[in-house]
């Protein structure tokens, strides 16, 4: 009697098949290089499905996910665990994954997407190149077009390791990163003091897989050529120049000006002394470099 009931129980649930547990449209925001988990499961997670698909429309049309050269490598899978649990797991995440996504059984789908952007960036996609010293500080500029706007996610990343690794939770920046967004929740940039060397790199803020600005720290060590009042850099042979004062930099200062420096480019200069002296019919380039204390 009780072996007929485990077969009437086994064959109920091979015909019951997998119910979804929830047909309501997610929405994810993802970030560059980041991971989002996509949830899908069968309304009893001891439910094996007869057959399950993660499809998405980065081509414009379904495409079956887990055969797809562009995610090799990127996609994790729960149902070893729990045979119910169908969820996906997509890591190292690019521009393109953007997208809409469909995960189906027998008896039913979920769609979901993954968002582009937690907020419109001010400014253009041009690379920002900041200019620092060791053991100095440099801000690196990020904020949304509506500065009391909350976005829903954003983070600050770089390549150190030779994949996008967030800023904010590595150990090399420890106890040296501020961030200003607790005072203006849409201003997203990022204060770094105690410049070293190794900080050198391309730093992106992100408010989603297609927001995004990317900012280059160039960390130039020794000394600085010294200026004259005038502003201008004293090119005599030492021979023939006056004796030199030493002279204690003044802190950068809230205000600021575009100027031609003796960084050899058109450069936004704060309290820089030696970055005076710009030509006013000299034309401005595409690329704003920053030349910060």
């Amino acid at each position: 009697m009780m072996k007929c009931l485990y077969l009437l129980y086994v064959v109920f649930h091979v015909t019951a098949g997998c119910d979804l547990s929830n047909e309501t449209k997610h929405i994810y925001i993802g970030l560059p290089g980041g991971s989002v988990l996509l949830l899908c499961s069968c309304s009893d997670l001891n439910t094996k499905p007869h057959t399950f698909t993660w499809m998405s429309y980065r081509t414009e049309r379904l495409t079956d996910m887990l055969n797809d050269e562009h995610y090799r490598g990127r996609l994790q899978l729960f149902n070893n665990i729990s045979p119910g649990n169908l969820s996906l797991l997509i890591s190292d995440l690019r521009e393109e994954d953007a997208v809409d996504y469909r995960c189906s059984t027998e008896k039913g789908y979920i769609d979901m997407g993954i968002y582009g952007k937690g907020c419109d960036l001010s400014g253009d996609r041009h690379q920002v190149v900041i200019n620092g010293h060791p053991g100095g500080s440099v801000l690196l500029p990020c904020s949304c077009s509506d500065l009391h706007t909350n976005p829903q996610i954003f983070t600050w990343t770089t390549k150190r390791t030779g994949h996008w690794t967030d800023v904010l939770y590595d150990e090399l920046y420890h106890d040296r990163l501020q961030l200003f967004n607790h005072i203006s929740p849409g201003n997203l940039s990022l204060l770094i003091s105690d410049l070293r060397e190794e900080d050198q790199r391309v730093y992106r803020c992100s408010t989603g897989l297609r927001e995004y600005r990317d900012i280059r720290i160039n960390v130039k060590g020794g000394r600085r050529e010294t200026s004259t009042r005038s502003g201008k850099t004293d090119r005599r042979p030492p021979s023939e120049q006056p004796p030199s004062k030493t002279t204690n930099s003044p802190p950068a200062s809230s205000s600021t000006t575009q100027e031609q420096g003796t960084c050899g480019e058109n450069v936004i200069t704060e309290g820089r002394p030696d970055c005076k002296g710009k030509s006013t019919d000299q034309p401005e380039p595409d690329l704003v470099t920053f030349c910060i204390k």
